[in-house]
């Protein structure tokens, strides 16, 4: 399986253990709430043995309520944050960068923001 593909399997795994459904790049309209949606984007780092990736989280709840859109983010942080998931042959280690509270048009909503940094070391099989 490509590096990539493992990868992104990998986050999908992990982020369904916690409350909400997990989508990767875009909910489905119908979605229920809450849902997370995650992507990857490369990181241009030169003369690293490795790949730099950016993990982008994006959380949504229709609810007045903030907390329940916190806890997830704190357990998706707790998660991720100095963590190494050994999925040989990669092995990426996830650091947190950014949490953002972000306003959205329709007020009904909530939505967070998590940004990690993703080390990908890949060893040869």
């Amino acid at each position: 399986m490509a590096k990539t593909k493992t990868l992104r399997k990998l986050i999908m795994t992990k982020l369904q253990t916690v409350p909400g459904s997990t989508f990767h790049k875009k909910a489905p309209k119908d979605a229920a709430y809450p849902y997370k949606t995650f992507t990857l984007s490369s990181v241009a780092f030169p003369n690293l043995d490795r790949d730099d990736l950016e993990l982008e989280v994006d959380l949504w709840t229709r609810t007045p309520d903030p907390k329940i859109l916190e806890d997830i983010a704190d357990q998706i942080e707790a998660m991720f944050n100095g963590q190494i998931y050994p999925e040989p042959p990669i092995y990426p280690a996830f650091f947190r960068e950014n949490r953002y509270d972000l306003e959205d048009p329709d007020k009904d909503l909530q939505h967070i923001q998590l940004r990690f940094l993703v080390q990908l070391h890949e060893t040869e099989e």
